[in-house]
């Protein structure tokens, strides 16, 4: 079950209305920034407004995130998790910041020492992440994962993912929460069966073994026209006949030892 902050996100980002203009990482990491200011001063509406406020210029972002612009987004979610009392969800918010920008400290006007939420955020690194998924882009360019180009997903938590096509130009930008399904344009990786690798191997055995006894039948016949003395060929065709043998037996023993390649390999990887 989505916690309180998540269900008040989702509908600015699974929406994902038309843009009036592309939005900057700087405005995005201002509004995530204006958030922790506002836990502060212990704003809620103000904390509320800023998390809108990320997430309009997360689906509308014209640039790649950050990493540490990422990480401050997660916290913003802690937070706000944390000002809804569920710890649960703030706590994994947390752990994606963390995982990030390990070395990144509460300051002290924000949540002094021995406050709950420190303690909390504390906890974070050692929280659980669940698997990682790779991703990719479906259909060339790549994907930036909180900030990180090819970096796996956990698929506990939250995570912002960006696509760009291969000249580097932005597609999209989402947020992937936790145990949610890739979107159809970071597709993972597809993995080669090995029974797959086995039938292509076996194909590719005997079709060179193929290609090469025909070749070898080709260079006998050359070799017989050479030497045929029942309806032997005019002398100045003889260097070409002769060629033609030679170049077709090399061709059959370089694709014959093709194939001995590939059925060794097949007999190898069985």
């Amino acid at each position: 079950m989505l916690h309180p902050a998540l269900l008040l996100l989702a509908p600015a980002l699974a929406a994902e209305p038309a843009c009036p203009a592309a939005t900057t990482a700087a405005d995005f990491a201002t509004a995530a920034q204006a958030g922790e200011a506002a836990f502060a001063a212990i704003d809620m509406e103000a904390l509320a407004a800023s998390k809108d406020k990320a997430a309009a210029a997360l689906a509308c972002l014209g640039e790649p995130v950050a990493v540490k612009q990422a990480a401050s987004f997660h916290r913003l979610l802690a937070m706000d998790g944390f000002a809804h009392h569920d710890f649960t969800a703030a706590l994994a918010e947390f752990h994606a910041a963390r995982r990030l920008e390990p070395g990144y400290a509460i300051p002290a006007d924000v949540a002094p020492a021995g406050h709950p939420l420190v303690s909390l955020y504390e906890a974070a690194l050692q929280a659980g992440e669940g698997d990682l998924e790779p991703v990719q882009a479906s259909s060339g360019g790549w994907i930036l994962v909180d900030g990180v180009r090819g970096a796996a997903r956990p698929n506990k938590i939250s995570v912002i993912l960006q696509r760009f096509d291969a000249v580097g130009k932005i597609e999209a930008s989402t947020f992937l929460r936790a145990g949610e399904p890739l979107p159809a344009w970071a597709v993972p990786p597809k993995a080669v069966s090995r029974t797959g690798l086995r039938a292509g191997l076996l194909a590719g055995t005997g079709g060179a073994a193929a290609a090469s006894a025909v070749l070898y039948g080709l260079a006998l016949g050359a070799h017989d026209e050479f030497w045929d003395l029942e309806n032997p060929a005019a002398d100045a065709d003889l260097p070409a006949i002769a060629e033609r043998a030679n170049t077709l037996t090399y061709a059959s023993i370089g694709v014959g030892v093709v194939a001995v390649g590939l059925g060794t390999v097949t007999v190898v990887t069985w």
